[in-house]
């Protein structure tokens, strides 16, 4: 029964609960102290011999901050806590101690049964004074220890382990993708910001716009070294490639706008390339880089953004000089709509090779026999030389296409000086030549040993019985029949359009079994130098279509596919089309000034190192050197390649240079490169 209760007098107040709980290093276990007040020395009894043995250790804080709380109610309000509550609080504090030490609470509930023999802690009520006091029997709760995991066995020592994976990469974004071929041929090998690149040149170089093809413009980087006093120069081929594509949902109405999209993008860029044209082209200048008479291959760099101002000032001054009708086909770089901010450009690099051709005539240069007769030569034994190694084919060798400098020191490309007329068989001028865009041109891409030369010997049989073709090498060309427009301009307004027309038919006739070939015909001869009608020799006519470039193509196909394209194969006639139509310029430009209808003083104005006695006979060899051009020419005349001539004809630029060789007008050494 509880103690009998005096009114009027004050109770006598009950000492409260405290809880405490240490962390024992050196059991590895919890000790939860007494609860309850020391109502008699029995009930504490071992409590302070427990205190003594115990050790310092840090104190949880989730348990201590309950007790605290506790203690406050406890010594506040003078009153005693219930025993539930006590209980309540305590498991908290235990959830929190176990889910700040990892241990899955759900495992750490009393439970009946004790499979591992371990005591569990009760707690009893004890009526003191009329008060409910709790005490709490000490529990003695084992550490949790990690989950015991098996020790794998040591591999045999004669195991291999396969390498650790390097770190996955960062994807590429779209543009990058759509670059991802041409940027392991760059020493950046990622996409560089147009004006940064630009700020970099702008330092060392002054840059002028020289001339402009049919996708790409043409950039001069100059500059002067100050321990040679020399000018430095690399010429920059600045080409726009296409808009990538972009994927969209299956949607019908995302489709039919990314169809609108598409054919507004594919109007944008007609005159801009496609990414696998480019890498084509620059598969060709690292196959012809080494062959005398080619553009030297520098760097490739890929761009993004717009034009820089230093090409923007370039472009401007250049089109500036152009005549009315001559303007550039390319949009004002400095107008924000004509590019996007995301515009990709490859920047090829390569050696300077002087002027055009085109460029030196309205200059009023190749105005005589001797500039005219190694410039010829010189293009002619270049494309020789790249028919046997690599069975090349140009498809497009106008006189822009042509470059040409001087090999002497200070020498110019205009009134150049004529050397040795009476000795020498070519290098009259010092003028050399350059074939340059290879744009549509196709070519064996073949690996040649280091050790050869770098000029390929011509005399080892015709190109198409050479070793080339039975390496099965991978080709690179332009399909033109996915061009049509190429062989539809007006011959009357230049002569040039005919010669494309000229090639598809020499194309066309070496494609066809001999049985097939046209027959001779009473055709007239037709002159080069006036305006035709349209040639006898055409394939079906062809429905117009938009100038747009085609992908090039491999000619390895499967054996279930249809048979390659005419344009795969080698058709070296096409070679002599364009050296008749080079050769009918020059020609032309030289009419009236015919060493046959000149004085010999006049013939004689840039002659040097020769005696006036030998004026006669100088005269006499310019006049010899025109009747052979005129006889060349009359050999390379197309109604005689395309087999309505007398006689055999000439099937490849090879020919021409063996037949040269063998009537004496060239030497071998002038073949093999020496002057």
């Amino acid at each position: 029964m509880p103690a009998k209760q005096v009114y009027g007098k004050r109770a006598v107040a009950k000492p409260s609960a405290t809880y405490s709980k240490f962390l024992s290093p050196d059991k590895d276990e919890f000790l939860v102290g007494e609860a309850g007040p020391k109502v008699k020395p029995s009930q504490n009894e071992g409590h302070e011999k427990r205190q003594k043995e115990k050790k310092t250790s840090e104190p949880n804080n989730a348990i201590e901050e309950i007790e605290a709380e506790l203690g406050a109610l406890t010594l506040g309000g003078g009153h005693g806590v219930d025993d539930k509550e006590v209980v309540r609080h305590k498991e908290e504090a235990t959830k929190k101690d176990c889910a700040s030490n990892g241990i899955d609470t759900q495992t750490k509930k009393h439970s009946p049964s004790k499979p591992t023999g371990q005591s569990q802690g009760r707690i009893t009520t004890q009526h003191v004074g009329g008060q409910s006091a709790a005490t709490t029997t000490p529990v003695r709760t084992a550490k949790p220890r990690p989950p015991k995991t098996e020790r794998p066995e040591a591999p045999p020592p004669n195991m291999h382990f396969p390498p650790t994976p390097d770190a996955t990469p960062e994807p590429l974004d779209i543009y990058s993708a759509y670059a991802a071929p041409l940027l392991p041929l760059s020493d950046w090998n990622k996409l560089v910001s147009f004006d940064e690149w630009s700020d970099a040149i702008d330092e060392h170089f002054e840059i002028t716009k020289i001339a402009e093809a049919s996708f790409s413009e043409v950039y001069r980087l100059s500059a002067t070294s100050a321990k040679k006093g020399t000018r430095e120069e690399s010429v920059l081929k600045v080409v726009a490639l296409k808009t990538p594509p972009r994927n969209t949902r299956e949607s019908k109405d995302l489709k039919i706008q990314a169809e609108k999209e598409r054919a507004q993008r594919e109007e944008n860029d007609q005159w801009k390339s496609q990414v696998q044209d480019v890498y084509s082209e620059l598969r060709l200048l690292q196959n012809l880089n080494d062959i005398p008479g080619f553009t030297h291959f520098r760097d490739l760099t890929i761009l993004q953004g717009r034009p820089s101002t230093s090409f923007t000032h370039a472009w401007k001054a250049w089109n500036k000089t152009r005549p009315r009708g001559k303007k550039s086909e390319f949009p004002d770089p400095s107008k924000k709509a004509s590019y996007e901010d995301t515009q990709l450009w490859a920047i090829i690099e390569m050696e300077d090779a002087g002027t055009d051709c085109e460029k030196v005539m309205d200059a009023g240069g190749m105005g005589t026999i001797w500039e005219v007769w190694d410039v010829f030569w010189g293009v002619c034994l270049s494309v020789a030389k790249a028919e046997a190694a690599c069975r090349f084919e140009h498809r497009d060798l106008h006189l822009e296409n042509i470059c040409i400098r001087s090999s002497r020191a200070g020498g110019g490309v205009i009134e150049p000086t004529i050397k040795d007329p009476l000795r020498r068989k070519l290098g009259f001028s010092g003028l050399e030549t350059t074939v340059i865009d290879y744009t549509l041109s196709r070519a064996d891409i073949v690996q040649r040993p280091s050790a050869s030369p770098s000029s390929p010997s011509l005399f080892c049989g015709p190109a198409s019985t050479s070793a080339l073709s039975s390496n099965t090498p991978d080709v690179v060309y332009l399909d033109l029949d996915k061009d049509p427009a190429l062989f539809e301009g007006d011959a009357a307004h230049e002569y040039q359009y005919e010669i494309y027309r000229y090639m598809r038919t020499a194309a066309n006739i070496s494609a066809q079994p001999l049985h097939q070939q046209p027959t001779q015909s009473t055709t007239p001869r037709r002159s080069p130098r006036k305006p035709q009608p349209q040639p006898q020799y055409q394939s079906p006519p062809q429905a117009p279509s938009p100038l747009r470039r085609s992908p090039r193509k491999s000619t390895h196909h499967p054996a279930s596919a249809p048979p390659p394209s005419t344009w795969s194969l080698f058709h070296p006639r096409t070679n002599l089309v364009w050296l008749h139509f080079v050769l009918a310029k020059l020609l032309d430009h030289l009419s009236g000034y015919e060493p046959a209808a000149l004085s010999t003083r006049a013939v004689m104005a840039n002659v040097v190192g020769v005696h006036a006695a030998d004026a006669a006979k100088v005269h006499k060899r310019a006049v010899k050197l025109h009747r052979v051009l005129q006889r060349v020419a009359a050999a390379l005349e197309p109604d005689v390649l395309l087999g309505n001539g007398e006689g055999e004809a000439l099937g490849s630029a090879t020919e021409v240079v063996v037949w040269a060789v063998e009537r004496a007008w060239l030497g071998v050494g002038d073949v093999e490169g020496g002057t």
